[in-house]
């Protein structure tokens, strides 16, 4: 057998060899000590949580096998395996609220290996300036407002090429994120993407249309609770603009959301709900003087995803795609090592109860966010980052929703190997509790890759 195995091996090299293709093995392991408290965000029971999590990829590709090499642009192909392994160690039963909500996002979580990544990609597609991919992938569309793989990847199609007119690059994507074979329990996106580089900065234009056949809550106030739906259509326009200029940095993206969904409940609200709603978000950083000639790095942030006006029983006003990004591995991303806060949900709070994480009757998010970075010392880097969030509509009178203060304190070597401690404390506003409550978020992590 090991004979068999090193055979093949030389054979491979040498096949590389002859169509000068490249060999590119990566690794990454990464493992994070956590401990949350006060995760639902509730004084008088508390919910606590301590666990190792822990992700592990391997990857192997084979790029640049040459298939025709007789046209104006020669045809390559690239052939492209990864595997990934995320968990808890030690644990062998099923995530508790709200981690079960991460959990469900991937094909397993048990650090048991699945198939991040499965696709092969042609560059110079028929000896034209098109790259097709088809497989497995990983995918973000924009900023990851709309739609983004996290972590798990995303089964489909891609096609990209350089327009001929007005120096644009196009994109073409159709996947499909979820299919239940047993039950009409689907999501399948399909969309187009439009870059143009401007003097200054790039500028995007995406398009994304989403058929959803899971049977869900709308969370529409002319329904008790939320309405039950299904064969909810949506469809998202958005137009980003990210630049560097100098010592700047600034990405913006701005969305609309449009769409409809059939009602199925006992006692459907009228033919079908309609969607209208929009959500924004501006991150900028730059380098700024902070005493004499001590220079450091300051930050801010400022996200709104629209909420559900209580004057329009058929009309759901609050901003949300199926697939944006949420998640990597069993940690929230989000604005706030603690809340985590996207345009359309938060972590922990009523994660149980609701979709948004927020109480019944509020949603949109309004996020705030300053930071600061001083100076390093012999490679060690210290955040600091302040965020303030508020309901963009709420049924009841409060609309704050609270406040976090964040501590990283982190080393990086070169990307390859990385430190990371961080301390997350988050207080509750009227909007999430009547009563005021805080909680708390800390980590360990240590990342190695190659």
């Amino acid at each position: 057998m090991k004979r068999a195995l090193l055979l093949a091996t030389l054979l491979a090299s040498t096949a590389l060899s002859a169509n000068a293709a490249k060999l590119d093995i990566t690794t990454e392991y990464r493992i994070r000590a956590m401990a949350y408290t006060n995760l639902n965000l509730d004084p008088l029971a508390n919910v606590d949580r301590s666990f190792l999590s822990q992700s592990a990829r391997l990857g192997f590709a084979i790029k640049n096998i040459t298939l025709s090499d007789n046209k104006a642009e020669p045809e390559t192909m690239d052939v492209v395996l990864k595997l990934r392994a995320i968990g808890v160690a030690g644990s062998t039963t099923s995530f508790q609220p709200p981690f079960d909500v991460i959990a469900n996002q991937y094909p397993n979580t048990a650090f048991i290996p699945f198939m991040e990544n499965a696709y092969v990609r042609v560059n110079n597609l028929g000896g034209y300036r098109w790259t097709f991919t088809a497989g497995r992938m990983n995918y973000t569309l924009g900023s990851g407002l709309l739609l983004d793989d996290n972590g798990a990847g995303l089964t489909g199609f891609t096609a990209k090429t350089q327009v001929p007119w007005g120096d644009f690059k196009a994109e073409a994507f159709g996947f499909s994120a979820w299919n239940s074979q047993g039950t009409p329990n689907s999501l399948t996106v399909v969309g187009l993407s439009l870059e143009k580089r401007g003097q200054d900065g790039i500028w995007q234009w995406n398009h994304l249309f989403e058929k959803d056949r899971t049977e869900q809550l709308f969370p529409v106030n002319g329904c008790a609770g939320g309405c039950l739906v299904s064969k909810v259509q949506n469809y998202f326009s958005s137009v980003r603009y990210k630049m560097r200029y100098k010592a700047i940095i600034f990405d913006g993206e701005a969305a609309i959301q449009l769409g409809a969904a059939t009602p199925t409940g006992a006692a459907p609200l009228g033919n079908h709900i309609t969607t209208n709603a929009n959500a924004q978000v501006v991150r900028a950083k730059w380098k700024q003087t902070f005493y004499k000639d001590i220079r450091g790095i300051t930050r801010i942030i400022l996200a709104r995803g629209s909420g559900d006006d209580p004057g329009t029983p058929t009309t759901n006003e609050a901003f949300r795609p199926s697939h944006g990004k949420r998640f990597d591995g069993l940690e929230r991303v989000g604005f706030g090592q603690f809340f985590a806060t996207t345009p359309y949900d938060a972590f922990g709070g009523q994660s149980t109860a609701t979709a948004s994480g927020l109480q019944t009757g509020a949603s949109g998010i309004i996020t705030v966010g300053f930071g600061i970075t001083p100076p390093s010392y012999k490679g060690w880097v210290l955040d600091f980052d302040y965020f303030l969030y508020q309901a963009e509509r709420n049924t009841k009178a409060a609309r704050t929703l609270g406040s976090e203060v964040d501590f990283t304190l982190r080393y990086d070597f070169r990307e390859r190997f990385q430190i990371h401690a961080t301390a997350a404390f988050f207080q509750s506003g009227g909007a999430v509790s009547t009563v005021e409550t805080t909680a708390r978020r800390f980590m360990f992590e240590v990342t190695g890759r190659f």
